[in-house]
C-alpha cells in the first residue's frame, strides 16, 4: 500500500461511520478499511486512495488481495480513465468515490457495484438496434460503436444546470466528444451551454434524442 494517501483509510472511517446502516469501520492499514453493515456483519475489506485522475496503476497498488470489494477515491469529480474501469471489472471490483461507497452500502452490493446513472446508461445504448459495441473512455465518455456507421463519442454530464462552463470543462478534462448526454432527467440546458458545445462542434441531447440520433448521425 502507497504511503503517499496513508490517511485515506481514517478520513473513509470517520466519514462511513455516519451512515445510517453501518455498524463498525476499522481501518486497518493506512489504505484500507474494514466496515460492518447490517446486511454485512462478516465485514467488507475496502481500499482506499486519493487521486484525481485515477488509472489502473492506481487502482492496482491499493488492490491488496482477492478479499477486497470496493475501491474508494477520495476526490470529488475526479476522473476514471479506462484502464481504472478495465481493472476494476476484471478484477470484480467496485470502484468510486466517497457518494458512490454509501450508494454501495445501499443496495449492498460491492464488487458489482456501478453508479445507477451509468447502468442506466450502458443498458439503454446496448438495447439500440443500431448499437454494436460501448466502450467507457472515461467514467463520463462512451463510445458507441455502430453498426454500418462510424463509432461516436458521446458525453455524458449530469449537471442539473448545465452551463456553458460545465460543458467546456467536461470537455477539457474527459476529451473530445460528437455528442453530449445531458443525463439528468431534470435538466434544461441553457442557451449557452448550447452555444458553448456548438463552437465545440457538438450538439447537447437529452435521453431521447440521443437514442434517435444514434439511428443517422453519420
Amino acid at each position: 500500500m502507497s504511503k503517499t494517501d496513508e490517511w485515506t483509510a481514517v478520513w473513509t472511517a470517520k466519514k462511513v461511520i455516519d451512515h445510517d446502516q453501518v455498524l463498525t469501520a476499522e481501518p486497518i492499514s493506512g489504505n484500507a478499511l474494514r466496515i460492518v453493515t447490517e446486511r454485512r456483519n462478516d465485514g467488507i475489506l475496502i481500499a482506499t486512495f486519493s487521486v484525481n485522475v485515477v488509472e489502473g496503476d492506481d487502482v492496482a497498488r491499493v488492490h491488496s488481495g482477492t478479499d477486497v470489494e470496493f475501491v474508494m477515491n477520495v476526490p470529488k469529480g475526479a476522473i476514471y480513465r479506462s484502464s481504472a474501469l478495465a481493472y476494476a471489472q476484471a478484477n470484480s471490483l467496485g470502484l468510486g468515490g466517497l457518494s458512490d461507497l454509501y450508494t454501495a452500502i445501499n443496495e449492498n452490493s460491492f464488487r458489482d457495484y456501478i453508479p445507477k446513472e451509468t447502468r442506466f446508461i450502458l443498458r439503454g445504448l446496448c438495447q439500440h438496434t443500431k448499437v454494436q459495441k460501448v466502450a467507457r473512455i472515461t467514467d463520463r465518455l462512451y463510445e458507441v460503436h455502430r453498426y454500418g456507421l462510424r463509432s461516436v463519442k458521446v458525453l455524458a454530464l449530469n449537471e442539473y444546470d448545465l452551463t456553458a462552463e460545465a460543458v467546456r470543462t467536461g470537455i477539457e478534462r474527459h476529451g473530445k466528444c460528437d455528442l453530449i448526454l445531458a443525463s439528468n432527467p431534470n435538466c434544461r440546458p441553457s442557451s449557452e451551454a448550447i452555444q458553448a458545445a456548438a463552437s465545440a462542434g457538438v450538439g447537447v441531447l437529452k435521453w431521447a434524442e440521443l437514442l434517435g440520433a444514434l439511428n443517422n448521425v453519420k
